[in-house]
């Protein structure tokens, strides 16, 4: 075996749909697909379910995307994140770029996001402390965080009360004023491998 695998719950799967957005997409009359993509990563999620992938399209999206409630399973993930092999979508601005509570199986990867007031993406269990399940399982891969915050502690990757997860291949650059923030800061969090960020 090779020392530098790393095996997650999503290795060797592939969706088995795609729902795409664009910048120059629409929410109302387009309909998910390559041709006549959404224009929000939020409407993009509305469609999203076991098996799915939210393939963004290069271009600048409007921070504060919130995801809640989100899940796949072992067999079959959930992705949100740029296209295979093309230039990163940018995230840009918003208190949070964004915000993941409750979410399950779930693969976030080749993302930037910058210029967040505070995190730039956070992910928790929405206040449910006492349940292990209620955020786990969580791939974040080929992300760049940057720029994040002004005055104080503010992360790029901001993990509370998740469990089973990796961050991976990922740059995570001036956090907080002066880099008084975190690259990666983590809460009440179990079962988590950072490698080769």
């Amino acid at each position: 075996a090779r020392c530098d695998r790393i095996d997650t719950f999503a290795r060797g799967k592939q969706p088995n749909q795609e729902i795409f957005v664009a910048a120059w997409g629409s929410d109302s009359a387009g309909d998910g697909s390559a041709a006549t993509p959404y224009a929000t990563i939020e409407r993009g999620i509305q469609d999203a379910v076991a098996g799915a992938a939210v393939r963004i399209f290069p271009g600048t999206y409007s921070g504060r995307v919130w995801i809640s409630d989100l899940a796949g399973t072992a067999d079959l993930p959930i992705w949100i994140g740029g296209l295979p092999g093309a230039t990163r979508p940018i995230i840009s601005g918003g208190d949070e770029g964004l915000h993941l509570s409750r979410v399950a199986y779930l693969v976030v990867h080749d993302l930037e996001v910058t210029g967040a007031t505070y995190n730039g993406i956070n992910c928790d269990d929405g206040g449910d402390y006492d349940n292990p399940l209620a955020t786990h399982s969580v791939v974040f891969r080929r992300l760049s965080i940057h720029d994040i915050g002004s005055d104080g502690n503010q992360d790029c990757l901001k993990l509370s009360g998740v469990d089973d997860y990796w961050v991976l291949d990922s740059v995570f650059a001036r956090c907080g004023g002066g880099g008084s923030g975190s690259g990666v800061d983590h809460v009440g969090c179990h079962g988590g491998m950072l490698a080769r960020n």
